[in-house]
């Protein structure tokens, strides 16, 4: 009996390791290493922006300027409403870059603080789209003039490739979204002849989350050529690095620009993440893309929208240098501080399970089994 209880015990082993080199065993493998995420469909929040800016000397001047909050909806789908927003101190409002802007100004030494109180609800959604019913790069070239001609200042932009954005603080660090040199380099090896979109996306998306670190910076991003030397990098480095890639590999990809609400801290964070164009045979869809929070075409109750960038630097340029201030003197310094309180949240009872892409797994696939479980799909 012991002998036959050993048999069994050997035989279950075998199987189990067997299944590891299997779809089945990489998908489950995923499942373990990527569990799901489960998300209120809607929450609805009030909270504070409180922006401070600290003078140093009595005849120092400043403007705060935020982008509006405006209902944010995608092909259709609403995916923010904007209830209410307002503040007690006196603001201005005017549109410039094609987006509406709220600005404070003051002037004498001391902490100036603007707040912006917002009434908000957030929606979940899942795009149900895959390779299959994914169309192909060619789709795109044939049509960026024509229907996609929308999508023009995704591809060619400020420079006329894809390049976007020349810091004006700091304009040696040359093009932030750049499509050329190495990048244009790295996204040829990364797609290699794959022509399918969706699939493209999901390579850049696979090759970014494997080789490159979350690592927290402040101020104006890296560069797309600053971070492929650093491989360390915040939502804004790697959403910069998802746009070059993407645009180099012919695909239009945009930042979208925002808060993210952290629920474990309970507390809301500055936050960029993606949208890329994916073609279909019913017209297509701006999907998101968050690939420091694991997500791939999907977008989360959690995301408070504010700026969608149009492929002018000049608009990006106004969205991260919020603070303007004058002075007489050198060493005026300044210390500013941005951050926001939440006074309420209120999740729905209905919520949807989003599953994390499959990564890939560099374990051979000794035994071809065929299962429609586990796939790289999001559901």
């Amino acid at each position: 009996m012991g002998v036959r209880k050993a048999i069994v015990g050997i035989v279950a082993i075998v199987i189990a390791i067997s299944l590891l080199f299997t779809p089945i065993g990489h998908g489950l493998l995923n499942f373990i290493l990527s569990p799901p995420d489960k998300y209120p469909e809607e929450a609805h929040y009030e909270m504070d922006r409180n922006i401070s800016i600290n003078l140093s000397r009595d005849n120092m001047s400043y403007t705060i300027t935020i982008p509006r909050a405006e209902d944010y909806i995608v092909d259709g789908i609403t995916l923010q409403k904007v209830n209410s927003q307002h503040s007690e101190k006196d603001y201005k409002e005017f549109t410039e870059h094609g987006l509406n802007w709220v600005q404070w100004s003051g002037s004498g030494s001391g902490t100036h603080t603007s707040a912006m109180t917002y009434d908000v609800d957030c929606y979940t959604h899942v795009w149900n789209i895959d390779e299959n019913s994914s169309l192909s790069i060619e789709y795109i070239q044939q049509n960026i003039y024509g229907d996609l001609s929308h999508l023009q200042a995704y591809l060619f932009s400020d420079s006329g490739d894809g390049s976007e954005w020349i810091p004006s603080s700091n304009m040696s660090k040359g093009y932030v979204i750049y499509t050329s040199g190495e990048v244009k380099e790295l996204a040829s090896q990364i797609v290699g002849s794959e022509t399918n979109v969706y699939l493209i996306l999901k390579l850049i998306y696979e090759w970014i989350d494997s080789n490159i670190k979350y690592k927290e910076y402040g101020g104006i991003p890296q560069t797309a050529r600053e971070l492929l030397q650093s491989r360390n990098g915040d939502c804004d480095d790697q959403s910069v690095l998802f746009c070059s890639l993407a645009r180099a590999a012919g695909v239009p990809a945009w930042l979208e620009m925002g808060a993210l609400y952290n629920t474990s801290k309970k507390t809301w964070i500055n936050h960029v993440w993606v949208q890329a164009y994916i073609p279909t045979a019913d017209g297509g869809s701006n999907v998101t893309i968050d690939v420091v929070n694991d997500k791939f075409l999907a977008h989360t109750s959690r995301l408070f929208h504010l700026a969608t960038d149009n492929g002018d630097g000049d608009m990006l340029n106004s969205y991260y240098h919020l603070y303007h201030y004058t002075y007489r003197y050198a060493n005026s310094q300044i210390f500013t501080e941005d951050k926001y309180v939440t006074n309420a949240i209120n999740d729905s009872a209905e919520t949807t399970i989003i599953y994390a892409p499959a990564r890939k797994l560099n374990l051979p696939i000794l035994f071809d089994v065929k299962t429609k479980a586990f796939t790289s799909h999001i559901y």
